[in-house]
């Protein structure tokens, strides 16, 4: 791991300071540099199974047959596989969709979310966002991160924050009272695969989320220390974000990780609702509030440079409107003025059409984000994040009734 953040570190340095090699991108960087590491990254090197690349979906698939398969076998060993309790191991929707389709998508997450999060990096200095003077702190910046991104601290944080998690909900009865594969018998006791699942595959899929919240993090801390810099931000940039823009447009591949929380969500709902005699409208709140909860986390990062375009929007109005004033003052100078009319003649000038232009440049400064995302980027995170939960709607009284009167129509 040493060995790997030194090389991170000469090949940052090496980067920034290669103008051509720069503006390329990091076509001689180590792919995913962003995510190729972390917490959990040196276990996997040492099972020689990182970096994922070339080999994510054999991992994915690894890392959950890990977690789900024992569970599979000890529930046959206990008997509570498909009966012996008010919910057997085989009824239980919410563990399945949980190991079997969010770790796999948390896993395979790290291909299209690392790839993204290199290339805008690259782009802070192939668009010449940061001065040549201040790429050396870029450097720097990168490598904080790096040796951020791979704290022992952190990992253990994450580990902690996952068996502590894992075990209160366990504490709390994640599952029906009446008793589940995971706990039962008289009085309710752990069998041998409720113990796995609290011991191991509860934490692992905890940590797996986790440890997303840390790069988040990380990410975030990075944009903020960056987003201090004196960058060359321009107000009339047309993404209406001081040409920060590209920070929001790469958020489409964190709906992975929207999709994968809100599916395993939406599973636990379900077999309430399927084996408990619970109803969507007990829960429509929890699931709309840690919704959101998900949607902030993964957007949090783009508010850590809100002040830099905040600035940004007062320095242009500024700007601008002096630049305004100046323009619109000559022009009428120019063609109001009684004791001065221009001998110019007024159809086809171009006059008036750089008055418009002047004006449209304004209302551009004027739009400024204070948060480089469109409402098209968050409208698709939503979406995604809804998703999962189409089915559960089925299960409202208001839809039953509905779809009940289009089939009397229908048939």
């Amino acid at each position: 791991m040493k060995k790997h953040a030194r090389s991170f570190e000469a090949h940052a340095v090496a980067w920034m300071g290669d103008e051509r090699a720069a503006r390329g991108g990091f076509a001689d960087a180590p792919e995913l540099f962003w995510v190729d590491g972390g917490p959990g990254d040196a276990a996997l090197r040492r099972l020689r199974v990182a970096p994922l690349r070339g080999r994510a979906s054999a991992v994915a698939a690894g890392v959950a047959l890990f977690a789900w398969l024992p569970l599979l076998v000890l529930a046959g060993v206990d008997g509570v596989l498909v009966g012996g309790t008010a919910l057997p191991f085989l009824h239980d929707l919410a563990v399945h969709v949980r190991f079997l389709v969010a770790v796999p998508l948390l896993v395979l997450a790290d291909l299209p979310i690392g790839a993204q999060l290199d290339r805008c990096t690259a782009q802070f200095i192939a668009a010449d966002l940061v001065r040549a003077e201040d790429r050396p702190v870029f450097a720097g910046l990168l490598v904080e991160a790096h040796r951020t991104r791979d704290s022992g601290v952190a990992a253990l944080i994450v580990i902690t924050a996952a068996y502590v998690s894992a075990l209160g909900i366990m504490a709390l009865g994640e599952s029906q009272a009446g008793g589940s594969w995971h706990d039962a018998g008289s009085p309710p006791t752990l069998t041998l695969a409720g113990r796995w699942f609290a011991l191991v595959s509860l934490p692992l899929f905890h940590f797996v989320l986790y440890r997303w919240v840390h790069r988040l993090f990380v990410w975030g801390r990075f944009l903020r220390r960056v987003s201090r810099l004196e960058l060359r931000l321009t107000a009339t940039h047309p993404d209406r974000a001081g040409g920060l823009g590209f920070l929001g447009d790469g958020l489409q591949p964190w709906g992975i990780l929207v999709f994968a929380t809100s599916t395993a969500i939406s599973s636990a709902i379900a077999t309430r609702i399927l084996f408990a005699g619970a109803t969507l409208e007990q829960y429509h709140s929890s699931y709309i509030a840690l919704l959101v909860l998900t949607l902030v986390i993964v957007i949090g990062p783009l508010f850590a440079v809100v002040p830099a375009l905040l600035r940004l929007r007062s320095r242009g109005l500024f700007e601008h409107g002096a630049l305004a004033s100046h323009y619109t003052q000559q022009f009428e100078a120019k063609w109001f003025a009684p004791t001065l009319p221009s001998e110019e003649p007024l159809l086809g000038t171009s006059d008036v059409q750089a008055l418009a232009d002047l004006a449209a440049d304004h209302d551009v400064v004027r739009s400024i984000r204070p948060v480089p995302l469109g409402r098209r980027e968050a409208l698709v995170l939503v979406l995604v994040g809804l998703l999962p939960a189409l089915p559960l709607a089925a299960t409202t009284s208001t839809v039953r009734n509905f779809l009940q009167q289009a089939l009397r129509l229908f048939l």
